[in-house]
């Protein structure tokens, strides 16, 4: 996938907030491949399997824009009984702005909306933006161990190299 020059189409400044739409996707892609903190893999980051997500989770994703060029982007959602949050990411350009803690407010209110009392996230031990996380009250779980088993050996990571603790400049 060929990520767009995010250079162009540049608004006035002024960040607007919508829910995320499968439309935001490759843009979103681009940002997540770019990242040093989120895992990309095939399958589950495709854009068929984002679209599902997106079916079943869009009242809690939200995108960031500025004119019309995509921003930041949060990925959140619900069994039901609680929230997860996944991909957030914010462009470098616009880091320090309040605009992550905008998309993950903008989730909370979502999930308390719908009688959601409690959310997680899963970062990256290595990833800096465990400071972001514990900003927003997010705490560290030690007393839990986290597991998880793969079900498609196909499911490649995309993005493996760009993960902190494998990439030097990143740390």
């Amino acid at each position: 996938m060929d990520c767009i020059d995010r250079t162009m189409n540049r608004g006035a400044g002024m960040i607007s907030f919508r829910n995320a739409d499968i439309k935001d996707y490759m843009a979103a892609h681009c940002l997540w491949m770019e990242s040093g903190g989120i895992g990309v893999t095939s399958k589950e980051d495709s854009e068929e399997s984002i679209a599902r997500f997106l079916e079943r989770n869009r009242q809690f994703c939200f995108s960031a824009l500025d004119g019309d060029r995509l921003v930041g982007v949060v990925l959140c959602g619900s069994d039901g009984r609680s929230g997860r949050f996944y991909h957030l990411v914010v462009d470098p350009e616009y880091r320090r702005r309040g605009i992550g803690h905008s998309l993950v407010s903008h989730s909370i209110e979502q999930l308390k909306k719908e009688g959601i009392c409690g959310a997680d996230a899963v970062i990256f031990r290595e990833n800096p933006a465990n400071e972001f996380w514990e900003s927003e009250d997010f705490r560290d779980r030690t007393d839990l161990k986290y597991r998880d088993i793969l079900l498609d050996e196909d499911n490649e990571w995309l993005n493996r190299d760009k993960r902190p603790g494998d990439h030097d400049g990143l740390k």
